[in-house]
């Protein structure tokens, strides 16, 4: 199920394609051709432009269950394996396709010795499985009824594509849907009540509030598979502008220009966030896979000169590096362990601005954005103003999880830590699982005592993040983290476990490269001409991944 949705969204988008290549086509025809004709020409194609949005949406929402079904169903599949290939393996119990468990039969003599004991193991045999009946039967039921449910959602939205087909306008929007579009009432601001609210929504009505505001596929609580679809959409819509010289996203065509290349470099990649407006700078998140149906994520915030243009393609590159030998140690677990074979989806968050210069060429600076930058780092106003958004996309991965067990990392690196931290810090929001911080300038905790800070004197449980799940690292030639600016160095606090970053060999049996550097962490070193996470990349994997007890600690 899994693998058809995946397949479905790739086929999609090649139909989207296709509809926005008639819709350019046409618009490049009306650059030369006016009058009535013409304009009715215009009317039709921008109302089958709509046509096929309502098709597209549909196809989306219907990949979407496949999602949640697949994902709800294999768990319930890999417990009923649990038993049946693990617990009762060599036991010699037997079980037929309705779950019935059948005990061996123990033997006993001809003359009827050790029947006393014979009887007593047999007791104990059919004991054991009846509690496996037990678990088997529900286990059954269980998927039984997940497969009604799922087929039941699907049909349903089988049938709005039928619908679509037959009248591509679709149902009269609702009431509340078009107080929204009349500007009466407003889309809820929680992320929890947005989802919730998203999932009733017909495909014309999710494409109307489309319409409206399109940047909606920004909105923290709606399905991973919707923020791709209408954030793909508006920066197709977007490129065509700034290719065209419109000054509105003009200055922004390197941003937009990355942000498809990454794309189109990571085909399994989901667009969670595309926004040309709201900050001096372009802000985008890419999820390395749908973080819907995965069982780890995390999000990932840069630091001093983090930007689209020069750092998403970057991250997302290392955050697959990651991915992919998080997997791979999940794959190689016991087979009796639950976490065997999760998948692991890194975000890169690019979701506020953030200060920007070289600060090692500060004399040297001639038209000022280095000083501009300079000023920014040694001070939090950019990090407190991206703290709420950063806050509220956690909130939305939990929301729009399809089944609201993801295990969720924050991982901030320099001045993203001070944001990370100032976000955990953000009331009534729901807190992530583990924090990982590296090269961290502090947290921007405040102290227990204001008149008299002292070293390990602030508020760690400001973070909302228990002992025992969070962690640091710091470089020995990390300049920026040894002299902190905003509090004290993580290694210094109360409850944060110390990661090893310089070289090592790693449980897997690899020899890997040390940071030492302030941009060392996360990167990749050259080994046999195949890129390598160092030690510090393996510790943020393995947290990442759930799997605490691989760290290297220092």
């Amino acid at each position: 199920m899994l693998d058809y949705a995946s397949d479905l969204v790739k086929q999609n988008d090649n139909f989207v394609a296709k509809v926005d290549a008639m819709e350019k086509s046409v618009d490049n025809a009306m650059n030369g051709w006016k009058g009535d004709a013409a304009a009715a020409a215009s009317e039709r194609a921008i109302a089958h432009k709509l046509h096929g949005n309502h098709l597209a949406t549909t196809i989306v929402g219907i990949a979407d269950q496949y999602n949640i079904y697949g994902v709800s169903l294999g768990g319930t599949r890999d417990a009923l394996l649990r038993i049946l290939d693990i617990e009762m393996k060599g036991s010699g119990m037997t079980v037929d396709d309705d779950g019935n468990v059948t005990a061996p039969k123990v033997p006993t003599g001809v003359d009827g010795s050790n029947s006393a004991s014979g009887a007593l193991t047999q007791q104990v045999l059919d004991g054991q499985a009846s509690g496996y009946q037990t678990r088997i039967k529900n286990l059954l039921t269980q998927f039984g009824d997940g497969e009604t449910a799922a087929a039941k959602a699907i049909s349903s939205d089988l049938q709005a594509l039928g619908d679509y087909e037959k009248k591509p306008d679709g149902a009269p929007v609702r009431s509340d849907v078009q107080a929204i579009l009349d500007g009466k009432s407003q889309l809820p601001a929680d992320p929890k009540k947005l989802h919730d609210f998203w999932e009733t929504l017909t495909p014309a009505e999710k494409d109307a509030l489309y319409e409206k505001d399109q940047y909606i596929g920004n909105r923290d609580g709606l399905p991973s598979v919707d923020r791709d679809h209408y954030n793909r959409e508006k920066l197709d819509d977007e490129l065509t502008r700034a290719q065209n010289g419109d000054p509105a996203v003009a200055d922004k065509l390197p941003d937009l220009l990355a942000i498809q290349k990454t794309l189109k470099d990571n085909p399994d990649a989901m667009l969670m966030l595309m926004d040309t407006q709201s900050g001096k700078l372009a802000h985008a998140a890419v999820a390395v896979g749908n973080p819907d149906t995965a069982a780890n994520v995390s999000v990932n915030s840069p630091g001093l000169n983090g930007n689209v243009r020069d750092s998403l393609g970057s991250m997302v590159t290392e955050n697959r590096a990651v991915k992919n030998l998080a997997e791979s140690t999940l794959n190689k677990l016991n087979p009796d362990d639950p976490k065997l074979g999760q998948k692991v989806v890194p975000i890169a968050w690019i979701g506020a601005d953030l200060p920007q210069g070289d600060i090692g060429k500060l004399n040297q600076d001639v038209d000022g954005t280095t000083a501009t930058g300079y000023k920014d780092v040694i001070n939090d106003t950019m990090a407190r103003a991206g703290a709420p958004k950063l806050a509220s996309f956690y909130d939305g991965v939990r929301a729009s999880h399809d089944d609201g067990s993801v295990h969720l990392t924050a991982v901030g690196h320099s001045y993203g830590s001070v944001m990370t931290g100032l976000a955990l810090q953000q009331s009534g929001h729901q807190p992530v699982d583990d924090l990982v911080v590296y090269g961290s300038p502090g947290l921007d905790l405040p102290y227990k005592h204001a008149w008299w800070p002292v070293s390990g004197d602030q508020q760690v449980g400001n973070l909302h993040v228990p002992d025992g799940h969070r962690y640091e690292m710091t470089g020995g030639s990390d300049a920026v983290a040894n002299l902190p600016r905003f509090g004290d160095n993580p290694k210094t606090l109360p409850g944060f476990t110390h990661l090893e970053t310089g070289p090592h060999t790693t449980p897997d049996g690899v020899h890997r490269g040390g940071a030492y550097e302030h941009a060392d962490y996360p990167r990749t070193t050259d080994v046999d001409g195949k890129p390598q996470l160092r030690t510090s990349g393996w510790n943020t994997a393995m947290i990442v991944a759930g799997l605490p007890n691989e760290v290297v600690k220092k």
